[in-house]
């Protein structure tokens, strides 16, 4: 048949749910509407009738990076993933499912989800009686436009963003102008699907005008990932994967092993460098955050409230800066940042601070001087103290 309904889920059930019929054969649109939430997914039982049921789930609730993995050994490493990727993750890897995605020469695309949101989901749908074989994030439905730097589509009060074959993410939208930076990349133009007012300086690349959710729809069908794999594989393929994943779960066992022999240090040597490196984050952490009451990954945390104040990703240098302001912050306990912008690429920080006093920038950024050229932004004063921006970079 060649009608689809096409759902895009939110990561919360309150959040409003788009949806559209779409007949692949004639091209058109035959319905569409927004829902007001979860609860109103039912209604759509009717109206899929024999139609296959697709669904687009909301790219925040995701993660979307990649891994330096060679293709001859990908089957082997599947089980190796959670391990590779658990310094990025600010959650227990046990708690997360990881989908292998497309692959451009030895970089694997993977997409991470927590378990619990993806039951979450699947629990919305089995309730509406909508079977699914298939869930995509959305930002991969997007296509991707030759000689542009990625592709930008608003919908409702997101913009999607795909910046690769299996990148992206979504953004609020007054959130552009702050990101615009870090995504302009090699300066070509955006194909832009929907009409976005786009930052000074960046060239449009219009394309047809047609409903968001068309344009999602006629994706769907070209992105290789699904989200429904190994537990969550639909019954009839999962018998077929039952054999394979015995094998790699050996296979993966003994990569482990090489890669422990390659680097020529003992389980136990790593074990105690890792616990002593997890216990440093987690002071450096706690001091910046003296409110969070948990930190099981302190990097992942860190560099996760990078992200999501702007920062252009999060290199392995934002730890080893971060560190660097230890002592200025211990003279200074007054001082605290409220928020924290890293440049990988410039090796900068940028700090919001807030203080007692004028005297207090001043020392701090004396004793920041040491490691890094300041330079202080504006600085106010107001009836709960003195609030400011200090930029810092790494000296050469």
């Amino acid at each position: 048949m060649s009608e689809r309904l096409v759902i895009r889920l939110g990561s919360q059930a309150q959040q409003p749910i788009p949806w559209i019929t779409w007949s692949e054969e004639q091209q058109t649109v035959i319905s569409s509407g927004v829902l007001a939430g979860a609860d109103g997914l039912a209604s759509l039982s009717e109206r899929a009738g024999g139609r296959p049921v697709e669904v687009l789930v909301d790219s925040s609730a995701l993660t979307l990076t990649d891994v330096n993995l060679p293709a001859k050994a990908q089957r082997q490493a599947m089980k190796a993933l959670p391990f590779m990727l658990e310094d990025e993750l600010s959650e227990d890897v046990d708690k997360l499912h990881f989908v292998p995605g497309p692959r451009h020469g030895d970089q694997l695309s993977v997409m991470v989800v927590a378990h619990a949101q993806l039951q979450l989901w699947l629990g919305w749908l089995a309730e509406a009686g909508l079977p699914v074989k298939k869930i995509v994030p959305d930002v991969l439905a997007l296509a991707r436009v030759e000689d542009t730097e990625l592709s930008l589509m608003q919908l409702e009060q997101q913009l999607l963003v795909r910046t690769g074959e299996g990148s992206g993410m979504v953004l609020d939208a007054d959130w552009l102008p702050m990101m615009a930076e870090s995504l302009q990349g090699e300066g070509r133009p955006w194909a832009l699907f929907t009409p976005v007012a786009l930052p000074e300086g960046i060239e449009a690349a219009e394309q047809p005008l047609e409903l968001p959710m068309q344009a999602l729809a006629q994706g769907f069908v070209r992105t290789p990932a699904n989200l429904l794999t190994g537990p969550y594989a639909p019954a009839k393929e999962l018998s077929k994967l039952v054999s394979t994943w015995t094998k790699v779960g050996v296979a993966a066992a003994i990569l482990l092993a090489l890669v422990l022999v390659h680097r020529g240090v003992s389980w136990y040597q790593l074990e105690q460098e890792r616990t002593a490196l997890r216990a440093e984050g987690e002071r450096i952490y706690r001091q910046l955050f003296p409110q969070e009451q948990r930190v099981p990954n302190p990097r992942g945390q860190l560099e996760a409230k990078v992200r999501a104040l702007g920062g252009a990703g999060a290199g392995g240098q934002l730890l080893p800066m971060m560190a660097g302001l230890e002592n200025a912050f211990a003279e200074l306990p007054e001082l605290r940042p409220t928020s924290i912008r890293f440049d990988g690429n410039r090796s900068e920080i940028r700090l919001q601070l807030v203080g007692k006093d004028f005297a207090q920038f001043e020392r701090f950024k004396e004793l920041a001087s040491g490691r890094f050229d300041v330079e202080s932004g504006a600085i106010n004063n107001d009836a709960d103290g003195v609030s400011g921006i200090m930029t810092l970079r790494a000296k050469g």
